[in-house]
């Protein structure tokens, strides 16, 4: 079980690193190539498309949820119904959202455009955008099988490759004449293909070989898997408003041309929350499993054992980020994003790391099926989000609109951390002593050294900040190795290295 947590999650980890060093590279070449204004309408569109992410029901965590139960049960039968029932329903919510894309490009795209440009390449842009979306949907089931049969090394393999190939193309051939239908074309291409290799692989014998057969279509599973996916579809809609609405907000009110002053370091940030999601993925379908077994005692020493490296992690990600994140966008992009970052990254950062002081959460609950405190609170916390954005927005501006976001996790953390304890029949400070408290040490120090070596370094340089964030690393790695693992975690931890320096 250990072996297969490590690889996958590592793996999921790697994917997030390539990412991460494609936006280092990639981020100024797009804002070059394609100017504030379709950089902004990008990103919006980006917001868009989140939103039709949430017509799949809530079905993808369902099925990974299944395929997870069913495999485990050996069940061959059920697998093949569960896969077709969603890959039909999938398919047509993705030819209903070509065909709005079609209909919106050729008939409404002058209302994207720059008042007095010309709008056909905005006409097949948004034509693009709907093929990435007819592909995207049905490739949703087959990435959820993958996930649910815990194969994500796979999976996750061929994204890497997709996406460097995508970007080296990008890097050659963007300019500012084809930079926004060149990015949306290799994207849906990118994306395209990966999801077909999916599909194709899921087929194969050595997974099952598990295809889309009609005569396995059940309208009974398709009902079941929608039930179950409610909870996490009422979720899904008030966390892509929670998370995509202040892009909406600024663009609308402030004007697409503001979106990327915000949408930036609120990207880097996000990447902290990538990479605490990504840490967490692999472990739904091993709560899955682990709860068909009834092996909760298991489930209660991974949950706080998990929970502590991933918040140690997270808050060091998050220290970083607050004391090096504007002069890392000063240099990267310049002093003119980076004076506009300088109060944003503060509230961007907080609202990144509060869900994290209960990482797990969302995948214990759904694997246990007892995810249904999502459905009722998120709503609620995604129309506090909205209205103080849009009321914030005005006075203080991109400032707000990020405070806007920080003031419903203060609210609603609490109340899932003592819902998530109730069912794992934890009290809520034995969680909190052993799994979020231990972090502070060595974020501290991390802090610590970070502003002394400011005395001594203006972090002017990308040289600056990279033994900034080395030396600071490495003494949160010290501190976390001796204050935050137990004995046993340090013999297990010490004992791999040497087997595995012994094989090298």
């Amino acid at each position: 079980m250990i072996r297969i947590l490590l690889v996958n999650t590592g793996s999921n980890v790697l994917v997030m690193l390539v990412k991460l060093i494609i936006t280092f590279i990639m981020t100024p070449v797009f804002v070059h190539n394609l100017g504030k204004y379709d950089y902004g309408l990008w990103e919006m569109i980006g917001a868009v498309i989140g939103y039709m992410g949430i017509l799949d029901l809530g079905l993808r965590p369902a099925i990974s949820r299944y395929a997870a139960k069913h495999h485990a049960e050996q069940d061959s039968q059920a697998l093949e119904s569960v896969y077709m029932s969603a890959f039909a329903f999938m398919m047509m919510v993705g030819l209903l959202l070509f065909a709005f894309f079609l209909c919106w490009g050729v008939w409404f795209s002058g209302a994207i455009a720059p008042e007095g440009e010309p709008y056909q390449k905005y006409t097949l842009f948004l034509i693009i955008i709907g093929a990435h979306l007819l592909i995207s949907f049905p490739g949703y089931v087959a990435e959820s099988y993958l996930e649910g049969f815990q194969k994500y090394y796979l999976k996750n393999n061929i994204t890497i490759i997709n996406s460097i190939v995508g970007s080296t193309l990008l890097y050659l051939f963007i300019t500012p004449e084809n930079g926004l239908v060149l990015l949306a074309g290799i994207n849906a291409v990118g994306i395209s293909i990966k999801y077909i290799l999916f599909i194709w692989l899921l087929s194969r014998p050595a997974f099952g070989a598990i295809r889309a057969r009609w005569r396995s279509y059940s309208w009974g599973r398709l009902k079941e898997l929608i039930v179950f996916g409610f909870k996490s579809f009422v979720q899904g809609i008030s966390t892509r408003i929670e998370n995509a609405t202040d892009v909406l907000v600024i663009g609308s009110i402030m004007g697409p041309a503001m979106v990327p002053f915000y949408s930036i370091p609120a990207n880097l940030t996000q990447h902290i929350r990538g990479l605490g999601w990504t840490l967490t993925h692999a472990f739904m379908p091993l709560f899955s499993g682990l709860s068909v077994k009834a092996e909760d005692e298991m489930i209660r020493r991974v949950f706080l054992v998990s929970s502590r490296y991933v918040v140690s992690i997270v808050f060091a990600m998050g220290t970083g980020a607050l004391l090096l994140g504007v002069p890392f966008i000063n240099i990267w992009l310049g002093p003119e994003f980076g004076e506009k970052a300088k109060y944003l990254i503060i509230f961007l950062v907080f609202f990144t790391i509060l869900p994290f002081i209960n990482p797990f959460a969302s995948r214990y609950l759904t694997a246990i099926n007892k995810h249904g405190i999502f459905a009722r609170l998120t709503p609620i916390a995604a129309i506090i989000n909205i209205g103080l954005s849009l009321i914030l927005v005005h006075p203080f501006g991109l400032e707000g609109v990020a405070f806007a976001s920080v003031v419903p996790g203060l609210i609603f953390v609490p109340l899932y951390l003592r819902y998530t304890c109730r069912h794992l029949e934890l009290p809520v400070w034995d969680y909190l002593r052993w799994s979020v408290l231990p972090a502070f040490l060595p974020a501290g120090i991390m802090a610590l050294i970070l502003l002394a070596m400011g005395d001594y370094l203006i972090y002017d340089s990308y040289a600056d900040i990279l033994t900034g964030a080395l030396l600071s690393s490495s003494a949160w790695l010290v501190a976390f190795w001796l204050f935050v693992l137990n004995r046993e975690e340090r013999t297990y931890l010490g004992g791999r290295i040497v087997r595995m320096a012994g094989r090298k």
